[in-house]
């Protein structure tokens, strides 16, 4: 178990460094040959190029795994992951936090400048390719198998193997919250990191989770960001709209309680 910690704990610090430098490389990309491009496309060759190296690196694992096919399971899941990503803004809205942190501020803003057709690509593709390659795809992976949650199928262990791997998305969440750099995003990545783990838990392919983080980002920044929808409510309409999207996303997520995890 020892040894098997240790090796987790390296393999987490490998991909978050080739992350890192290929982050570095995409920046440098867009300096040198796309100087006046902006930061839309910047960020978009950083996410591009961190989460390809890592694919790159853990490609047999990644793509491992037996996917199973999605039907009405898939729209539970899409609904929860969009009513939560929506649900979820406005109640840190509704809460005032956003004003607090001046560093969730400026990021709001700079999201909210990228170009739409830029914005769709890199929040809708590109950032969820990125953030699960690492944090699902290898983060989580590797967690759930230092915990002893990967392919125990005995019925004696179903009880262990369910402990280990919600101990494994609450640590990949944790780890996804605090990358984010400010208590507005890391509260909200927390939570919609969890869900993206029972995404992936129900899916069992990382391309499944790829879209649905990527659904969820997408109605976030279409109808908030762009569309702006929160400057045409009022106080009442918004905890009304906020209870409504929290209700679906809970009601969703009910449906999957008592349901065998088995990836």
């Amino acid at each position: 178990m020892k040894n098997r910690g240790w090796g987790t704990a390296g393999t987490l610090i490998a991909a978050l460094l080739l992350y890192e430098i290929g982050k570095l490389a995409g920046a440098l990309a867009a300096r040198t040959l796309l100087p006046d491009s902006g930061e839309g496309v910047r960020s978009l060759l950083m996410h591009l190029a961190g989460g390809g190296l890592v694919y790159l690196v853990w490609r047999k694992e990644l793509c491992a795994g037996k996917g199973r096919t999605a039907g009405k399971t898939g729209l539970r899941l899409l609904l929860l992951c969009v009513s939560s990503a929506l649900g979820l803004n406005l109640l840190l809205a509704l809460t005032g936090l956003v004003t607090l942190s001046g560093s969730f501020q400026e990021t709001a803003a700079t999201q909210a400048a990228v170009p739409v057709g830029i914005g769709i690509v890199l929040y809708g593709v590109a950032a969820p390719f990125s953030e699960e390659v690492l944090f699902r795809g290898i983060f989580y992976r590797k967690a759930r198998e230092a915990f002893g949650g990967e392919g125990a199928g005995e019925v004696t262990e179903q009880a262990r193997t369910v402990r280990a791997r919600r101990a494994a998305a609450v640590v990949s969440a944790l780890m996804f919250g605090i990358y984010h750099g400010n208590l507005v995003q890391g509260i909200y990545a927390f939570l919609i990191g969890l869900l993206l783990c029972l995404v992936y838990e129900r899916t069992g392919r990382l391309p499944a989770v790829v879209l649905f983080h990527g659904a969820g980002n997408l109605a976030v920044y279409l109808l908030i960001d762009v569309a702006g929808i929160g400057d045409y409510l009022s106080s009442g309409a918004a905890v009304g709209l906020c209870v409504l999207l929290l209700v679906a996303a809970l009601l969703c997520l009910k449906s999957f309680s008592g349901v065998r995890e088995n990836v």
